[in-house]
């Protein structure tokens, strides 16, 4: 079970809750869920974020723009200072787990803590013993310029890969605090023999016929993983080791920009259960919540625990081994297709360039989906090189004998402005097709630029979905791809890029 205290009060998620709308944090809706608002930091302060370049750790981090260093001095400075105020401030914590990760919060702010009630687990799957817990020290409502010298921007994550230990200041978007817990767990999880991975998975109620979906924000992994035919394992941080595949949280942390409770009948509602959090949302004048209103960000989420979903896998054991793993990308050009089954140099290069669109509000600054490629579908949030991933990937792809597929749940032909989203039914529909097998018994043809097989038709999509793409915007996407993979031609085998990339 999960322990949260304030001082030396043991307090229910409830409590934390009348506790935040008594310091004004935020409401209850009409339906009694708690809604916040998290200011000028609607998502993750990319730019704000940094590692502590560690002796014992230093030679397994892949430094560069996406894992900066910051100065010792400074950074042993701000933990200091974060631990000293926040300790002094009466805070509220929580003792948890992420997956076999001991994880201990400590915040000066309610509706944080209850948060990660939502997101981590009660007790660990003590798959391995992964050593000492990662804690963190959060003071959302305090700036970093404020609390250290030598630094001059309100926020600051900083995360010690080499002591477990995370510090934030200066914004209160929860996902902060997620996200920088699981990119520590995904540095330490290869140290026990199991391969960490930003995706979403799920399998039928017996734990057959697993399926996990990579993808950033945006692309659908929390929507698509969600389905009434099959139960959830987790829908953004999962771990495949030599027995199976579980999941790392406790909860889920969903997009809610334009949901409709006809097209996600399970996340509709489980962000209208009793324990959900609802950040950044736009309520009417009854109190209820307008979920296509972007006055605020694109970026609206909701948090919730898995016990509000009605098809859950079990999370005290594992899944068998995937028979299919999905890349999923929103491609915003109308360059890809919707669907394509990928060959092992395939499957490596699209994973190490980890092509998608960045979609508005997700980061700041990003008004409109804008190209981008994240190494591994998850860059910032996985520390090692690339390539060390891309090596785990293709071990488990070999030994479990998984299909691996492209699915663009982006923009028909035209691209963004002028074509289409891909409607979330067509996407389900190839998504079922790929997981009962009958996607690969398609006709298939070979696409020009990328080489990639190409479904001609799948069963229940329209044939209008089915094309190949804007072939000529697709050569100046491939071009795109072949300069993107220049950074890690070093570490990649000439035999890969010959074969896999794009035929410009």
């Amino acid at each position: 079970m999960s322990q949260i205290t304030h001082g030396d009060t043991n307090l229910n998620f409830d409590q934390l809750i009348e506790d935040a709308v008594k310091q004004d944090l935020g409401v209850r809706n009409s339906f009694g869920v708690f809604v916040t608002s998290t200011g000028k930091y609607t998502g993750r302060a990319t730019n704000q974020r940094y590692f502590m370049d560690r002796e014992n750790v230093s030679s397994k981090v892949d430094w560069g723009k996406v894992n900066k260093s910051l100065d010792l001095k400074i950074g042993d400075s701000f933990f200091s200072a974060v631990k000293k105020v926040v300790s002094e401030s009466t805070p509220f914590s929580f003792k948890g787990s992420a997956g076999p990760f001991d994880v201990e919060v400590t915040s000066m702010s309610p509706w944080h803590i209850a948060f990660c009630e939502n997101m981590f687990r009660g007790e660990g799957v003590k798959f391995a013993e992964v050593g000492a817990p990662i804690k963190v020290w959060h003071a959302p409502y305090l700036k970093a310029s404020d609390l250290v010298e030598d630094y001059e921007d309100e926020a600051l994550i900083l995360v010690d890969l080499e002591k477990r230990e995370i510090a934030i200041a200066g914004t209160s978007y929860a996902g902060e605090i997620k996200k920088s817990v699981f990119t520590t767990c995904n540095f330490w999880a290869p140290e026990y023999d199991s391969f960490p991975m930003h995706a979403s998975a799920n399998c039928m109620d017996d734990g057959s016929k697993s399926c996990v979906l990579f993808g950033l924000s945006g692309t659908g992994k929390t929507t698509l993983s969600a389905s009434a035919d099959r139960a959830l394992i987790g829908d953004d941080e999962i771990i495949w080791d030599k027995n199976g595949v579980y999941n790392l949280e406790g909860g889920c942390y969903a997009k809610l920009i334009d949901l409709k409770s006809e097209s996600e009948p399970e996340i509709f509602k489980a962000v209208h259960a009793s324990h959900a959090i609802m950040e950044n949302v736009v309520l009417d004048d009854k109190g209820g919540v307008v979920f296509s209103d972007r006055s605020k960000t694109e970026n609206t989420r909701g948090s919730y625990p898995l016990s509000a979903l009605d098809k859950v896998y079990k999370q005290d054991c594992r899944a068998q081994s995937p028979e299919h793993v999905v890349f999923l990308t929103a491609d915003a050009f109308g360059a890809l297709p919707p669907v394509a089954l990928l060959d092992e140099w395939q499957a490596q290069y699209m994973f190490v360039s980890g092509y998608t669109a960045k979609v508005a509000g997700t980061e700041l600054g990003v008004k409109e989906p804008q190209a981008a490629f994240s190494a591994c579908f998850g860059a910032p949030f996985m520390p090692r090189p690339p390539a060390f991933y891309a090596k785990q990937l293709i071990e488990k792809v070999k030994s479990s004998g998984a299909k691996v597929w492209l699915l663009n749940t982006g923009w028909t032909q035209g691209g963004y402005g002028v074509g289409e989203r891909f409607p979330i039914h067509v996407s389900r529909a190839l998504l079922s097709a790929i997981q009962n097998g009958s996607l690969e018994k398609a006709e298939m043809q070979k696409h020009p630029v990328f080489g990639f097989d190409v479904p001609k038709s799948c069963e229940g999509v329209d044939a209008k979905y089915m094309s190949l793409g804007d072939i000529e915007k697709s050569k100046k996407l491939g071009k795109l791809f072949v300069e993107n993979f220049k950074g890690f031609a070093e570490h990649a085998s000439a035999e890969l890029i010959e074969k896999a990339s794009p035929n410009v």
